[in-house]
């Protein structure tokens, strides 16, 4: 499985298009930078309670063009790089050789724990790219309950923490991101079960994603949208209940997959 490893790390984080979805994701930040963080540089020396970075990051507030395009767009920019390569493998000679050569079940493991990793490394390097660009500008001030600088309640996931320890709670929100993301990106693999389209399979879990947005909006179910409660600001509160259920959702539709795969040919020979 190490050669294998070392051939799909190197396939999907030394190709031009996750250069690509790393720097949109980073001009994003830099956007948000530029238009709403760079112009509060002197509030600081205003007289009053200062602004925060815990609340002014990329993550930090939903009011923002940029935010919300981060966390419309991030499913397809974690596709970019990798989610097209199962297909081509199927379609080609590549995967064909890699079985012959090894064991089939480490190869298609193999690509279901890169794209795991590709898609997570590319959801939070933005974030962690914002975050200390905003710290760089604004102190970091541990908020205050009451002062409506805020929007994260008492009610919301880690509220108690985020208020104490901000710096930990944003940690692992950021986290929880590149977790959910890196599992969404495992659907480019899921895809070859109904298209053969490459395309397709890069766009599965921008679809999979939005599907549970149109769901949640429409059925004003909002803690079922992840374009909002994956925002460290949260922007829609959800339980973790809820967020554990959709994580062990595409868990399982992944592993099922995989053994799909694992039994059946699938076009690799």
């Amino acid at each position: 499985m190490n050669c294998y490893l070392k051939m799909e790390l190197t396939r999907a984080f030394g190709n031009k298009r996750m250069i690509l979805a790393v720097s949109l994701g980073i001009g994003l930040s830099i956007w948000h930078y530029t238009a709403y963080i760079f112009p509060l540089r002197d509030y600081v020396f205003i007289t009053g309670y200062p602004l925060s970075v815990y609340n002014k990051w990329l993550g930090g507030e939903y009011y923002s063009l940029q935010s919300s395009l981060y966390y419309m767009l991030v499913p397809i920019l974690c596709a970019l790089p990798y989610g097209e390569s199962w297909i081509c493998d199927c379609s080609g000679s590549m995967g064909g050789q890699a079985v012959i050569r090894g064991r089939k079940a480490a190869f298609v493991l193999t690509k279901m724990l890169v794209s795991f990793v590709n898609g997570a490394v590319i959801a939070v390097l933005p974030l962690l790219f914002d975050l200390a660009m905003t710290g760089c500008t604004l102190p970091a001030i541990v908020p205050k309950v009451g002062l409506g600088l805020s929007p994260i309640g008492p009610g919301a996931l880690l509220g108690d923490l985020f208020y104490e320890y901000p710096c930990l709670y944003t940690l692992i929100y950021i986290g929880i991101n590149g977790l959910f993301f890196g599992m969404l990106n495992t659907f480019c693999i899921v895809a070859r079960l109904f298209t053969l389209n490459r395309y397709m399979a890069v766009l599965t879990p921008f679809l999979y994603y939005m599907a549970f947005h149109c769901f949640g909006t429409t059925a004003r179910r909002f803690e079922l949208c992840p374009s909002g409660f994956l925002r460290p600001c949260q922007q829609f509160k959800t339980t973790w209940t809820i967020l554990a259920v959709e994580i062990v959702l595409m868990l399982v539709v992944s592993i099922l997959s995989a053994s799909k795969y694992i039994r059946e040919e699938q076009g690799l020979l």
